[in-house]
């Protein structure tokens, strides 16, 4: 259930980062990372846990980053 719930995110965030606001969409992009992530991250490796944890605080990081408009 999360997983499809996470893809619909990325696609609403690659469509929002697209058309709108690429701040807005690092966030959603973030937010679905963390939703496919969360339900295995006990049982994922301990390399797939960092690079996971990493993505999502680099985009959060160029979200900060990016002015605004």
């Amino acid at each position: 259930m999360t997983a499809k719930l996470s893809w619909l995110v990325t696609v609403l965030g690659l469509a929002i980062a697209a058309l709108y606001s690429v701040r807005f969409g690092a966030i959603t992009l973030a937010v679905a990372l963390t939703l496919y992530t969360i339900p295995e991250f006990k049982t994922r490796r301990t390399i797939e846990k960092l690079v996971s944890v990493g993505l999502i605080v680099s985009l959060i990081t160029v979200a900060l980053a990016l002015p605004r408009r």
